[in-house]
């Protein structure tokens, strides 16, 4: 018969928490990230800052953000 070896390897955790445990709730906390990241895009989205720093950098929604206006027709 064959020898069987058992080679048992650590799992990484902090405290008593490791990866294993938070793999069930992994699908709703993916969830809620993507829904607050929209939140957080749709709310922030006139804030000239966050349309410079993150919406501008979004293939897809880059070229609604742009502003085509001449500056002769801009009041300020």
């Amino acid at each position: 018969m064959a020898a069987f070896n058992l080679k048992v390897v650590p799992q990484p955790h902090v405290g008593r928490f490791s990866a294993a445990f938070f793999r069930p709730f992994a699908p709703s906390l993916i969830g809620w990230g993507v829904g607050a990241g929209a939140a957080v895009a749709l709310f922030m989205g006139s804030v000239p800052i966050f349309q410079k720093d993150v919406l501008r950098k979004i293939p897809v929604v880059a070229n609604y953000f742009v502003d085509n206006t001449p500056d002769s027709d801009k009041p300020f």
